[in-house]
Formats: structure tokens, sequence, C-alpha cells
């Protein structure tokens, strides 16, 4: 009853009871109208009725006999039946936010046009017959389509039922609970898809590889070589032949703030965000809705996106109102508790955080929460307001390694949710692991590892050996994890047999998305190795190493800059960030390949200045610093005047399916 109290807590108390008044008025009015028939017919009320037959099956008559005292309590049954009735209605009236004196006119308008409508003769009608069958419909309770024609009673609660919506498919009724083994069944269609029994093996590639292939050792210095390791996917649609069932399942968790930071503003645009969302899941899909505040709860089960359904979501997402304290991890506390026991499992399983982020230190308690689950669940997150939290918004979605959407637009929210769902609809493979190696045998055993880009990365041996683990990869794309390998001074002589050693080893393990099958990959690094004094030809860089380099560069860059943002050293991080654009501008090699490196470095130049960072810069940057190492989601562009933009040429880490979704949502807008 708390939670529920807790939902609606945003109507007034005068429009609740407002509301009741008009209800009990209909009710009133019916109970008049039944006493006056029953007034005619005194003589045989007060005498009472012997029998009254009932039936239990269509063609089965049972007699019961009813004393006067009997009849009452009948009455009394059925009008708090109905009170009932019309008090959950008016709750979800409430929720879609009428004013107040426009719903006393409307129902007192609609009440009095209902009343004379009904012919005198038939308001003031009596016998004994149509006693009779007003305590057959009590007794019976049968469905209120089956009362129209059964007494003016019924008619005043059929009118009550129409004026508030009865059909209960496409009502939303909160009931709380602790047990969420509830979720809807999986269509048959959609609940046994193999990829249409393509061989997903064939369809991802590993690669390891060096910026140079071969190169020079050197006497009396180390040198650093970037190296990375990669992983690459085939498009499944051009395999799919247009079979949308090619396409994975989701079951999407919605993680909605509804505390008091969120009221206003905040609450309207998540709720219109929620309504879009409905638009790009299908029936293959199910959403599950949880609120919170200071405490959470689940507000709506995991449901099938039938159309019928859906009417219940739109239902359900105009009950959220905004109120009370922050408390992020106890609504994820709830969203793993429905993943966990969930009786039926999609191909694919996602959380979406949608909030300001106003809770310090959810993040550790959120990893902690899905340290503790077996299942593969991304989480990504969206930052809503100039004042939310886009550090801890960005930490929560690097715990599920997903994306963080920086919204300031609102008119861009519609392509934030084609991109995110596009890339989980294209899912290929899952469990994800990488692991390398370096244990080059000798003369080279003192070649290394030196760094490695980015948090994904966990060491196994110092400077030997690293791994890396995703939740999932999508078709059509690709991720490169980029690492430095350290050529020490080498005064020996290199033999011909020497020259080309084996330097790096990776392993890929993975299952796939659809049949859950595991596969393995392996793929290893060779260098070509020169003496010092030997002359060799035009050494030029690998393009895809390069890019990646001076994406990871740049992206550590971008969050030293940030950080001395923080210290109000603004303009100290426009400058750095200025003299490592002019050191990659000044590099001919790396010309063709370092596009999208300057325009990351131009926008977080433009939101380090001073009075940029605070209105929307640092959580630019946040969002920059987390997708750009992560390979995920579509960065906030901004206007030197502060305005978000729409981007016309998409990001570097989006697939086919999601370069189409994105592009049809700015067609429809344009």
């Amino acid at each position: 009853m708390d939670n529920q109290n807790d939902l609606f807590q945003s109507s007034s108390n005068q429009a609740f009871e407002t509301k009741a008044q008009v209800s009990q008025i209909l009710l009133n009015n019916a109970e008049q109208q039944f006493q006056f028939d029953n007034q005619n017919q005194s003589q045989q009320i007060q005498e009472g009725i012997n029998e009254v037959l009932i039936p239990n099956e269509p063609k089965a008559m049972v007699p019961i006999t009813l004393s006067n005292s009997q009849r009452l309590g009948l009455k009394d049954q059925q009008r708090a039946q109905l009170q009932n009735s019309n008090n959950n209605q008016e709750q979800s009236l409430i929720g879609q936010q009428i004013p107040i004196q426009q719903q006393q006119q409307i129902q007192y308008q609609q009440q009095q046009q209902f009343i004379q409508q009904i012919p005198l003769s038939q308001q003031y009608q009596s016998n004994n017959n149509r006693a009779n069958q007003n305590i057959f419909n009590i007794q019976q309770q049968v469905p209120q389509q089956q009362q129209q024609s059964q007494g003016q009673l019924g008619k005043v609660q059929n009118y009550v039922n129409n004026l508030l919506g009865n059909d209960p498919q496409q009502q939303f009724k909160y009931e709380p609970t602790n047990n969420f083994n509830d979720d809807d069944d999986i269509l048959k269609q959609y609940q046994k898809q193999d990829g249409l029994q393509i061989n997903i093996e064939e369809m991802i590639e590993l690669k390891v590889q060096a910026q140079y292939d071969y190169c020079k050792l050197k006497k009396s210095e180390k040198q650093i070589l970037p190296a990375m390791v990669s992983i690459i996917t085939k498009d499944i649609e051009q395999y799919a032949k247009n079979n949308s069932s090619i396409e994975a399942g989701i079951d999407l968790l919605c993680v909605i703030d509804k505390s008091g930071s969120m009221q206003g503003e905040k609450i309207r645009s998540v709720q219109q965000s929620l309504d879009q969302l409905l638009n790009f899941l299908s029936e293959k899909d199910r959403l599950c809705l949880i609120v919170f505040d200071g405490r959470a709860q689940r507000h709506t089960p995991l449901k099938t996106l039938t159309k019928v359904n859906k009417k219940y979501f739109q239902n359900a997402i105009v009950a959220i109102t905004a109120g009370g304290s922050t408390n992020i991890a106890a609504g994820t506390e709830i969203a793993f508790q429905q993943i966990q026991q969930r009786k039926m499992k999609n191909q694919v399983t996602s959380i979406f955080l949608l909030s300001d982020g106003q809770d310090p230190g959810a993040a550790q308690i959120i990893q902690q929460q899905k340290d503790k689950i077996e299942d593969v669940v991304t989480i990504h997150s969206f930052g809503y307001g100039s004042d939310h939290d886009a550090a801890l918004m960005s930490s929560i979605c690097k715990v599920g390694q997903g994306s963080f959407y920086y919204i300031e637009n609102l008119k861009l929210l519609d392509e934030f949710f084609a991109d995110a769902l596009g890339r989980l609809s294209s899912a290929l493979a899952e469990n994800i692991q990488i692991e390398i190696k370096c244990a080059p045998q000798a003369p080279y055993q003192d070649i290394k590892i030196q760094k490695t880009y980015g948090d994904m990365w966990k060491l196994i041996q110092q400077d030997r050996s690293y791994e890396i683990n995703l939740p999932q990869i999508a078709s059509d794309s690709r991720k490169d994890f980029v690492f430095e390998i350290v050529l020490p001074p080498f005064t020996k002589q290199i033999l011909d047999e020497q020259r080309v050693p084996q330097v790096v080893h990776a392993c890929l393990s993975f299952k796939n998305t659809f049949s859950k099958k595991v596969y393995q990959k392996v793929s290893v690094l060779q260098l070509k190795l020169y003496n010092q004094d030997e002359q060799i030809g035009e050494n030029d860089p690998n393009p895809d190493v390069t890019r990646e380099i001076l994406r990871v560069q740049a992206t550590e860059a971008i969050e030293q800059a940030r950080m001395k943002c923080e210290l109000s050293k603004n303009e100290e991080a426009e400058e750095m960030l200025e003299t490592m654009k002019q050191l990659i501008l000044s590099d001919q090699k790396m010309s063709g390949v370092s596009a999208q490196a300057i325009i990351d470095i131009d926008q977080a130049k433009n939101a380090s200045k001073r009075q940029n960072y605070s209105n929307f810069g640092m959580k630019q940057m946040c969002q920059m610093f987390v997708n750009n190492y992560q390979q995920e989601g579509l960065n906030a562009q901004f206007d030197f005047s502060g305005q978000q933009m729409q981007q016309v040429d998409q990001g570097m880490f989006q697939n086919s399916k999601q370069l189409k979704m994105v592009k049809e949502v700015q067609k429809r807008k344009s």
C-alpha cells in the first residue's frame, strides 16, 4: 500500500476527494432509483422473495432463498465493490494530470446527460420481475457488459466504467510484489531463434597487429611499438535475406528516477523518452519498468511488447510521478532480481538507467550487485538535465560496459534510443573473453607489453599477460583494444632464422547469442626484425592501428584536460589540447586517419572553455572519455554557442543497423 501511495503522490488530495465525491453522487443516484423501485413493490419486498433462480451453468437453474437482510447485505457488497472499482479508475484518470476543475465539470455534465437520457418510464418502472433481476445481478456479479439492460444501478456502474475506462488489458494497475517470476512467455515463434543456422564462427575474425610490420632494433635505446587486438564481425543481415527473425530478442529493464530532483521538466522528459522507446521495440522484445526515489518498486512486470501491452505501458508511463530522495542502487537491485527470477530469457538482456544521477557512490554498489549474477547484462545510462552527475552516470555505464548518453536537447532522444537498441538487436556473440600473451623466445625474451589503454584491461601477469571481458558484440562492427610493446636495446646480431619471431599470442572465446554454443579462435603477431645497420625500404604505418592509437591518445588527453578544468585551470587544458592537435596535423602519415581524433579534440577544447565547462563541457568530456574507450554510443556534439547538435555524420562506433535506425529517425523529423 505504501508503494501504491508513492506511485500517485503527486496527485493532490483535493483532486482525489473531488473524484470520490463524484463517484459517490453516482452511487447515491443509483441507490435512490433502486430504492424507489423497491418502495413501489414494498408489499412484495416486505413479505420476502421466496425463490430466486441462480444459474451456475447456462442450462442449470438452482433455487436460492434470500431474506430481506440478505438482500440488503448484497446491496452493501455491490456498493463497496463498485466504490473500490471507481477508486482504482479515478487514480488512473488523476494520473493523466487533467486539471481538477475540468475533471469536476466534465464528470458532472456527463452524469446529468446520462440521467436525462434515460426515459422517465424506464426510470420509474416498477415490477416484481425487475426487482428480482436486480438481486439476481448482485448475487451473480456478472460482467459489466451483461448488466447494461439489467437495472438502474447496473447502468450507472456501466457509465462510470465507460467514463474512466474499463478494458482491463489497457488499464495500468500497480501490484506490489517480491516475486519476479511472473514474466510473460516469449512468443512461440521467437523462442528458438538459431540465427537461421548461420555459422557464427565464420562471421567473427580475431586479429592482432602492430603499427609497423617490421622495424630495426637499436643497440642503445628502447623503442615503443603500438599494437592492437581486434574483433571484426560481418553483417548478419546479408545472410538473413531480410528475415526479421534474425534480430535478437531483447529483455529491456528501464530503471527510472522519480526522485524530487526529477520533478518538472526532467520527469516529463523521461516520460517522453519512454513513450518514444515503445516505438523501437517489437513483439519479440519484453519490457519492465522499475521506478525509484528513496526506495524502489517494480512498476510493471516483464511483458511482451504486443499492441495491447504497448497501450498498457503507455498508461503506466503516464502514472509515473516525481518526489522523494534518490537511491539508484535500490532500482538496479530490483532490476537484477527480475533478471535472476524470470522464467524465460531472451537472447539479449540490458538495463537502461534514466536519471539525473544525484546519488554519489551508487556505481560501487551496482558493481557489487552485477557481480552476483551470471546473466550477461549491459547497462546504458541516459543523463537528464544540465545539473545531472555525468561522472556518476558514465561510471555506471562502465559497470555494464554500455554507453552513456548525455541528453541536453530532448529532440535527440529518439536518436539515442535508436543507437542503443540498434546495437542490442544486432548482437552476434556474448560472453567474450580476449587474452593476450607476450612471451617471445630467445633472444627476444625481453620484449614486453609496456602499457594498455583504457580500464577494460585486466592484468594477469605483469608485462606479459592481460585479458578483456565483454558482454557482447554486434554484427557488422569491430572492437579494437590498443596496447604498447617495448622493444629493448639489442646488441646482438640478428640471424636469418631469428628474423620473424612470434611476439604476441591472442586467444578469443565467445558464445553464439542464438544457439549459446561456445567457440575459440587464436591469432599471432609476428614482427620482422632487422639489425640497426641494415638497409630496408619505406616502412609505412598500418592505417587501422594508427587510427586507433590516435583515438585512445586523444581520449587520454581529453580526460587529462577535464581534470585540469576541475582545478579551474581551463586555459591550460585548452593549450594542452591544441598542442596535441598540432602534433597530429604535423605528421603527414597520420593525416589520412586522424579526422575523428581532430573532431574529438576540437569538441573537448570548446568544452574546456571556462564559460562552457560548467554548463555542458564537463558532461560532454565525461561522455567522450567513457564512450571512446569502450567504443560505444553517440558522443554529444555542441556548437560554439553551447547548443547540442544533431550528428549528420555518425560516430565511428556504429554498425549498419544503428546507422539505418538513426537515419530513419532523422528522416522522419526532417
